[in-house]
């Protein structure tokens, strides 16, 4: 798998098969990114970016419950 630099920013690393980073992507699509500067309402488990995770979690709990099952680091 080849990586290349996002086109639009030229920071975030993608797949040649992906258009734009998921920065970029949040940016153009009009969605809050937990990048933005604006506050942090809710951050979102970057694993699952569905679940809520609080400000010193790398991971929600339940990410964090299915990489123990595997043996995973967390």
């Amino acid at each position: 798998m080849k990586y290349k630099r996002c086109p639009r920013c030229g920071l975030n690393y993608i797949t040649e098969e992906q258009r734009f980073c998921k920065v970029c992507l949040d940016e153009i699509e009009g969605r809050k990114s937990i990048f933005d500067e604006d506050g942090f309402d809710e951050l979102i488990c970057p694993f699952c970016e569905k679940r809520p995770v609080d400000i010193d979690d790398v991971m929600c709990a339940e990410c964090r419950a299915k990489r123990s099952k595997k043996g995973g680091n967390v």
